[in-house]
This record gives structure tokens, C-alpha cells and sequence, in this order.
């Protein structure tokens, strides 16, 4: 973790790891999942009542 007082001197800014990257993929799919589930649904939902209807 970033500690500003054990800092080396001429050290750059921390760089994110692989534990972040899969941290913010799995944030992008918690939040992008739900909404793309639904619109599937829908539409499996329209075309499954014009399936019946017609």
C-alpha cells in the first residue's frame, strides 16, 4: 500500500498492478452486466410473444 512516510526518494508515482486491473473489470461488469441482461431479456421476451401471437 502507498505509505507516504517509508517513500524512497526518486521513486515514481505507484503504478497499478495486474489486482487492480482485475478489480476494475469486475467493477465494469457489475455494472454494465444488469442492464445488458435486461435489454437480452426483452427482446427474448418480444420475440418469444410474436412467436405465440403470430
Amino acid at each position: 500500500m502507498y505509505d507516504p512516510q517509508n517513500r524512497e526518494t526518486g521513486q515514481g508515482d505507484l503504478k497499478p498492478d495486474w489486482k487492480d486491473f482485475i478489480a476494475l473489470v469486475i467493477a465494469a461488469y457489475s455494472i454494465l452486466l444488469p442492464p445488458l441482461l435486461m435489454i437480452i431479456g426483452a427482446a427474448v421476451l418480444v420475440l418469444v410473444v410474436l412467436f405465440v401471437v403470430f
